[in-house]
């Protein structure tokens, strides 16, 4: 059997969340696809990948690609635009081949899974982690199993919807084998709004699902708990990596320094192997400073990190539920710049209790950080998340909606969206127009012949006009 697993097109440092985007230029691999086909293969079966982040969409290719197939699959996203993109190809698959079964899976099933399977005319939708569901999947599709015996199903057959026993989550990571990355071999990496930012051949690497904490605004801890490869097989993993020729690793757990003595070994290794590598890490918390680690990631090879910082004010960071603090941050701040990290920091405006001079305090405390790369995104309300879970006991939000901007038309925020939007619109322009960022930018480029990150920022402030 031959699956085709299609990534739809997502947003963030991204050229475009639009499969019609002429110009792709694709961040990081999709990952979770990459795990999924490596199972797949080792079932005999052969995979062909699509990542519209890194190709644009044409009528012709997808046509030819879903009649070479026995069997699709693709992840869904809830964020409006990312999900539109999704029904229409889902739209084309079935204008092209109106019985080839449809596999969906993705977030966006955690919660609802009947209406994704209605929306993108789908036959079976995958609830949690699809490794090990994958290979009984197809064998029942090839008339070798039953769909009824797989957990974590709902698929419809006969007209009728049918839901399997729930899902276990894969304990032991260690378990699975590395991600089939020569599927995505025939694309290129590393770009961000349409600039390669990453050095050479790009891939990611995730040592770790799901995370520990528990912020308000975050759907990661509602569907998954946190769960750690060991130190070995990641190094396993990064090894294989650079012997395959990788020069940009990026870590995409969503807390990569959750275990700091594991990273540590992690850094350790790369060191002592001398891998002239430029690494990336991605998502990780304020809280997890510390020098002595700081050090040996940029002995090893870090160059970016990224924090979810998301307030100026204590009183919002408290409402987030992030267990950090306003000093924190800045010490934090001040370790990475000078460990030498360029620092890409999200921000997030329109929480429910938030005043404009708080949402201006923001504004005002991210121009006073050495920040390189910075988002200011307005408050959504992610479906399961406590501030979802909230506003739908209130009766603000329909348990139908996943994805609701914050309004004060609808009790979610103090100012109506339009306003919301203004406000980080305005942010970015204060961020970009701020004359200390381009002395420090400039400044990077030229001690360190480096010019990336000054272009991205020029790139992020016309994006602005």
């Amino acid at each position: 059997m031959k699956l085709l697993c299609i990534f739809p097109s997502t947003g963030r440092f991204y050229i475009s969340s639009n499969i019609h985007n002429k110009q792709p230029n694709a961040f990081l691999p999709p990952l979770g696809l990459l795990y999924l086909a490596r199972m797949v293969e080792l079932q005999g079966h052969s995979v062909e990948i699509i990542d519209y982040n890194a190709e644009s969409f044409d009528d012709t290719t997808i046509q030819k690609a879903v009649h070479s197939a026995d069997a699709i699959g693709m992840t869904i996203f809830s964020e409006p635009r990312e999900f539109q993109n999704s029904i229409t190809i889902a739209n084309k698959i079935r204008q092209f081949s109106p019985d080839i079964p449809i596999i969906v899976g993705g977030p966006h099933c955690m919660f609802f899974p009947e209406q994704t399977l209605r929306d993108h005319h789908a036959d079976i939708c995958v609830q949690g982690e699809g490794e090990y569901i994958i290979g009984p999947l197809l064998e029942a599709l090839e008339g070798k199993g039953e769909l009824s015996s797989i957990p974590g199903l709902i698929f419809q057959q006969n007209g009728e919807i049918h839901k399997t026993k729930s899902n276990e989550q894969i304990m032991n990571l260690d378990n699975l084998p590395f991600p089939s990355r020569h599927l995505v071999k025939k694309y290129e990496y590393g770009y961000i709004y349409g600039k390669k930012t990453m050095k050479g051949k790009v891939t990611s690497l995730i040592s770790s699902r799901g995370c520990p904490n528990r912020c308000t605004f975050c759907q990661i801890t509602c569907f998954t708990h946190y769960r750690a490869r060991s130190a070995t097989n990641s190094i396993k993993e990064i090894d294989e990596l650079v012997l395959a020729g990788y020069n940009s690793i990026a870590f995409a757990d969503d807390n990569f320094l959750a275990d700091k003595k594991k990273a540590e070994y992690i850094m350790d290794h790369i060191i002592k192997q001398q891998y002239d590598i430029s690494l990336w890490i991605l998502d990780t918390r304020i809280d997890s400073a510390d020098k002595k680690l700081y050090q040996k990631m940029r002995d090893a090879g870090v160059e970016l990190i990224s924090f979810g910082i998301e307030s100026g004010n204590q009183e919002i960071l408290d409402l987030y539920n992030k267990k950090i603090t306003i000093e924190q941050v800045r010490k934090t701040v001040k370790l990475s710049k000078e460990m030498g990290f360029l620092l890409d920091v999200n921000f997030i405006l329109g929480a429910p209790i938030e005043t404009k001079k708080q949402m201006e305090n923001t504004i005002r405390f991210a121009k006073s950080l050495s920040i390189d790369h910075v988002l200011f995104n307005h408050l959504q309300y992610l479906a399961g998340t406590p501030l979802w879970k909230q506003a739908v006991k209130q009766g603000k939000i329909n348990p139908e909606e996943s994805t609701v901007k914050s309004d004060k038309r609808r009790g979610l925020a103090l100012y109506d969206s339009k306003e919301i939007d203004n406000f980080c619109r305005n942010a970015y322009f204060s961020f970009y127009s701020n004359p200390r960022y381009w002395i420090r930018e400039i400044n990077y480029a030229l001690r360190n012949h480096d010019p990336r990150i000054l272009q991205l920022g020029l790139r992020r402030f016309f994006k602005i006009f």
